[in-house]
């Protein structure tokens, strides 16, 4: 039988395990919140059960509940309570503990553990893990009087990294020497392991280090969070304790008992780690958003002569895409558009640095290719792995003509009444040979003359059916667009684009230039 002045229990529920130490009865469990324990279980009556003290033992009841009171699978009404002994009500589970007669620890020990473990529970996810790792290991420090205390969690790989190390009287150890052996056999294994002496002949050679500093005595338990829902636990590290002196390792049963609270405790402060490092890289992408569309110009642009108008849309928070224009008195306008290879960070950052070099070279450069080729010579001096670019560079000269380059990109829609002419002339991508140069082309761009520019993330486009934009297709969208003004005419495209994808979530960036002679 179950004797003593205290029990404890180990509560298994939907949300992980907890203790649970009583010191006297009655102890009423159910689902009201008059209860001394309350559990959120559907199939758990209002009050469920009770335990009571009876000559020394500890017996519980049902209390005519919907659904039984079971031990160990047996529905009863009532039964002495012996230990380890599986109480179950509803999908919730109690395990009576199992302390050893000759240790067990005294009412006053439970309280203070109780208090504990309580203390733990009441740790919001929102605390810190380091802070958390660290009341954890005082709290096992002073319950079981050992000399040292270690936290090792898994990793995503299943190695046991040692988070933190403390001495009694809260003292951070910045270097420790520790067994490795025992804790990762503890990890992979589940069980606790109890050294009482490493000067023990099996002990001793493996344990070299320790001993030297007078470690005597190891106790390491495993921290498992119990997924109760799939019916499985799951380890995400160890408890390691040492000491010169034998008598911390009668605390088993409270070690256990901690171990249970501060595995839920630890994960549910890992999680909110992981969201809040999360949160944070979604500013910074936020951030990153805002200042790369703060660096692309106006997305208009008009004076007696032309109009443009431009849109770049990343697929993620910050993109590869690019436009730019140029007004020099001598030339007039410059314009721009480039796709850097890669999505996202890398290439948003390439993106600025390609911006900054067609802005340097549009202001000395008279001749597109002469553009490109410099800023190629630029990016190919660069120790970037990833540094290719496509890019379309024009100039609109005053004699009604346009002079361009074209670096590997789609070739831009020249639209000159009737006709219609793809740009190409240039070279190869950016950033692949540095001896690489390109040529100018000419074409007549009198009033009404429309050139159309775009990256591959408009013709690569597709709908729900798996079906591209394609050029043809983009085409027939253009052709359908005569008379209209430049940005008439991106708003039908994008109009056009966003009926064809529907629901399709867009797979690249997606950037649209239109210019137009007036």
């Amino acid at each position: 039988m179950y004797r003593g002045a205290v029990i404890q229990l180990l509560l298994t529920e939907s949300t992980g395990q907890r203790t649970i130490v009583v010191e006297h009865g009655p102890f009423a469990i159910g689902r009201g919140a008059d209860n001394q324990l309350q559990l959120n279980d559907a199939q758990v009556s209002r009050r469920h059960a009770r335990l009571v003290e009876v000559s020394g033992s500890w017996k519980i009841l049902d209390c005519g509940s919907r659904f039984g009171t079971f031990v160990n699978n047996d529905k009863i009404d009532e039964a002495i309570l012996q230990p380890g002994d599986r109480i179950r009500l509803g999908q919730t589970e109690l395990k009576v503990f199992s302390p050893d007669p000759s240790t067990q620890t005294s009412a006053v020990d439970f309280r203070h553990v109780n208090a504990l473990l309580a203390g733990l529970r009441a740790l919001g996810s929102g605390q810190v893990l380091d802070e958390v790792l660290a009341i954890v290991l005082d709290s096992a420090l002073e319950v079981t009087g050992a000399e040292r205390g270690f936290i090792l969690l898994a990793e995503a790989g299943g190695a046991l990294r040692l988070r933190l190390a403390r001495a009694r009287g809260g003292i951070t150890l910045a270097s420790a020497q520790t067994s490795q052996r025992i804790p990762e056999e503890v990890y992979a294994t589940g069980t606790d392991r109890v050294v009482t002496d490493l000067l023990d002949e099996m002990h001793a050679s493996l344990h070299a280090g320790t001993v030297a500093l007078g470690i005597r005595h190891v106790l390491c338990t495993p921290l498992r969070v119990v997924q109760y829902a799939a019916g499985a636990e799951r380890r995400i590290g160890v408890l390691y304790l040492d000491s010169r002196e034998r008598g911390y390792l009668q605390a088993i049963g409270t070690v256990h008992a901690l171990a249970a609270e501060a595995a839920v405790v630890i994960e549910n402060a890992r999680l909110y780690q992981q969201v809040v490092e999360k949160e944070r890289v979604a500013q910074e992408l936020r951030i990153a958003a805002e200042i790369q569309q703060a660096l692309l110009p106006p997305s208009h642009y008009s004076d007696d002569r032309v109009e443009l108008a431009a849109t770049s849309t990343p697929c993620r928070e910050v993109g590869g895409d690019l436009f730019d224009y140029y007004v020099r008195e001598d030339i007039g306008l410059s314009f721009a558009v480039a796709d850097v290879a890669g999505k996202a960070t890398s290439a948003a950052l390439l993106t600025a640095v390609v911006q900054g070099l067609f802005a340097a070279e549009a202001e000395t450069a008279d001749n597109p290719g002469d553009v490109l080729t410099r800023v190629n010579r630029a990016l190919c001096r660069r120790a970037i792995a990833s540094r290719f670019v496509t890019a379309f560079y024009a100039q609109l000269r005053s004699n009604n003509e346009l002079q361009y380059s074209n670096a590997g990109h789609n070739p831009p829609f020249l639209l000159s009444g009737d006709r219609v002419t793809r740009l190409e002339a240039g070279g190869t991508v950016l950033g692949l040979f540095d001896t690489g140069t390109y040529e100018a082309a000419q074409v007549p761009f009198g009033p009404g003359d429309v050139v159309v520019l775009f990256s591959d993330g408009v013709t690569e486009a597709t709908n729900p059916q798996g079906e591209e934009v394609g050029d043809d297709r983009l085409l027939s969208w253009l052709l359908r667009t005569r008379g209209l003004s430049a940005s008439a005419i991106l708003a039908d495209i994008k109009n056009a684009l966003g009926e064809f994808c529907g629901t399709e979530a867009a797979h690249d960036d997606v950037t649209l230039m239109v210019v137009k002679a007036l």
